[in-house]
C-alpha cells in the first residue's frame, strides 16, 4: 500500500515481532520563505492489517541532526480508543509535526546554535515569570529592609549575593524541570500546534540530550540555592523539580487532576522567595503568596488550554478543557474570584498598605469580569465561537493581571515609603524649630 503527500515521508515495517515507523525529513515545505519538497508514502509487506502485538516508533531527521521519539503501543490508543486501527494510523500521519517552526533565519539551511536550542529546552518566558515570582516574595517579605530614604528601618540590608544565587538558582531548576517535561513527551508535543516548534520535536535536541541538559542544570542550580541561599530555599527547589517532571507530567495523561498539581508547581516559588529573604514559611504572608499565584493557574491555563481543547484531546492529554468544559470555565471563575480575598490577606497581614487594596481590586475585578464572559458562554450546550474568544480573552487578561499585582504589591509594601516621609516630617520640624529659635533671639 502506498501512500503519498507533499508534506514527509513515513515508511512501515511489519515483520514478526514489531512495526516500526519511520518518519524521515527530508527537506521542508514554503515556510517562511524556505522552499523544499517533500513526499510521503508508507508501504507494508502485509498491509494495514492493524497494529496489535507492534510497538510503535517515531524517526525524526533534519539536516545533521536526529531524534527518536518511542512510543508505547499503550500511550498511541490511550486517547483513540473509540478509533479503528487503520484511522489510528490515518490519525497519526495527519497530525505528525509540521516540518518546521521559525523564522527564516532559523530555517533548515540555517538553524539554530546548539546555544539557542538547548535554551528553549528551559522555557524562557515561563521560566522568567517563575523568577519574576520568586523575586516579588523576596522583595516583599517583611524581615528586610527596603525603605527608601535617609530613614531607613533597622531590619538587616537584604544581602545582594543571596539575590544573585537565588535569580541564578531558580532559573536554573525551572529550566531542568521543563527540560525534563520536553524529553518525556516530544511525540505528543509534535501532535500540537502549541508545542510543535519545541526543540526536540524540531530534531535539534535529542531526548537523552535534553536529560543531561536538565541534569547538568538541576544541580547547579540545586547547589547555587543550597550554598548561596539556605537549605530550605534548595529543598524547595528540588521539590518542584520533581513535582513537574515527575508527577505533573505523568498525570497529564491519565487525569484532569494535574492541572492541580501543576497550580502547586506554581505556588512554589513565591516560598521560594520568602525563605530566601530570612522570611518564616510559617507566616500567613507567605502563605497569602503562594495561594495568589496557585489560583491565578487556573485562569491562566483554563484559558489556554479550552481554543485547543480538541489538540489536548488527541495528543492523549486528560485535560479539563474537553474532558469537562464547563467544569473548566467555572473552575477558572471561581479561583479568579479567589484572588480578591488573597490580595485583601496581604494587606491584613502587613505585607502590603492599605493603598494596595484599591489599586489590585481593580485589576483583579477585570480578570473576574473575563472569567465571568468565559463561563457564561460555556454555559450553553454547544458553545461556539464566542466560547473561544472569551477564552482567548481571559488568557491574555491573565498574562497582565499577575505581574501587575506583584508590582502594586512591591510599590505598597508596608513600611516602604516611611523613610520619605519621616525625613519629610523631620525636616519640617526642623525648620518650624529653627523659625522660632529665630523669633525668640530677637525679642
Amino acid at each position: 500500500m502506498s501512500f503519498t503527500t507533499s508534506r514527509s515521508r513515513f515508511c512501515a515495517h511489519h515483520n514478526a515481532r514489531d512495526f516500526t515507523m519511520a518518519a524521515t525529513r527530508m527537506g521542508g515545505m514554503l515556510h517562511n520563505g524556505v522552499k523544499s519538497s517533500v513526499s510521503r508514502s508508507m508501504k507494508g509487506s502485509a498491509g494495514l492489517r492493524g497494529v496489535s502485538g507492534y510497538q510503535i516508533g517515531f524517526i525524526e531527521r533534519r539536516g545533521l541532526s536526529t531524534a527518536v521519539f518511542p512510543i508505547s503501543k499503550a500511550d498511541f490508543f490511550r486517547s483513540n480508543e473509540e478509533l479503528s486501527r487503520s484511522k489510528l494510523l490515518l490519525r497519526l500521519f495527519s497530525h505528525t509535526p509540521k516540518l518546521w517552526h521559525g523564522s527564516p533565519s532559523s530555517s533548515p539551511r540555517n538553524p539554530p546554535s546548539a546555544f539557542k536550542a538547548h535554551l528553549q529546552l528551559g522555557k524562557p518566558k515561563l521560566t522568567a515569570l517563575i523568577v519574576l515570582s520568586t523575586m516579588s516574595a523576596y522583595a516583599l517579605t517583611p524581615d528586610q529592609s527596603h525603605a527608601i530614604g535617609a530613614a531607613a528601618t533597622s531590619l538587616p540590608v537584604p544581602s545582594l549575593s543571596a539575590l544573585l544565587f537565588l535569580t541564578i538558582g531558580t532559573a536554573l531548576t525551572s529550566a531542568s524541570a521543563n527540560a525534563i517535561n520536553m524529553a518525556r513527551e516530544p511525540v505528543y508535543d509534535g501532535m500540537m500546534s502549541r508545542t510543535r516548534s519545541r526543540p526536540i520535536v524540531r530534531g535539534l535536541v535529542s531526548p537523552r540530550q535534553a536529560i543531561r541538559f536538565a541534569i547538568l542544570t538541576g544541580i547547579i542550580g540545586s547547589a547555587a540555592l543550597y550554598f548561596g541561599v539556605n537549605a530550605e530555599t534548595a529543598a524547595l527547589a528540588v521539590l518542584n523539580i520533581a513535582l513537574y517532571g515527575g508527577i505533573y507530567t505523568s498525570m497529564k495523561r491519565t487525569s484532569i487532576l494535574n492541572t492541580w498539581v501543576g497550580a502547586v508547581v506554581g505556588a512554589i516559588p513565591p516560598l521560594m522567595g520568602w525563605s530566601a529573604a530570612g522570611g518564616s514559611l510559617v507566616d500567613p504572608g507567605a502563605w497569602c503568596l503562594a495561594g495568589l499565584l496557585y489560583a491565578w493557574q487556573f485562569p491562566h491555563f483554563n484559558a489556554l488550554s479550552y481554543p485547543l481543547r480538541e489538540e489536548y484531546k488527541m495528543a492523549g492529554y486528560i485535560m479539563t478543557a474537553w474532558v469537562n468544559p464547563r467544569l473548566n470555565a467555572r473552575v477558572a471563575l471561581r479561583y479568579s474570584v479567589a484572588i480578591i480575598p488573597l490580595c485583601v490577606g496581604l494587606w491584613y497581614y502587613g505585607v502590603t498598605d492599605g493603598l494596595f487594596l484599591a489599586d489590585s481590586t481593580v485589576v483583579n475585578a477585570w480578570l473576574v469580569a473575563c472569567a465571568y464572559k468565559f463561563w457564561k458562554e460555556c454555559r450553553s450546550t454547544v458553545a461556539g465561537k464566542g466560547a473561544t474568544a472569551s477564552a482567548r480573552s481571559l488568557f491574555w487578561a491573565s498574562i497582565w493581571q499577575l505581574p501587575t499585582v506583584l508590582v502594586l504589591a512591591m510599590v505598597h509594601k508596608t513600611g516602604l515609603w516611611d523613610g520619605v516621609f519621616r525625613a519629610e516630617e523631620d525636616h519640617s520640624d526642623g525648620g518650624a524649630a529653627e523659625v522660632t529659635e529665630e523669633l525668640y533671639e530677637a525679642e
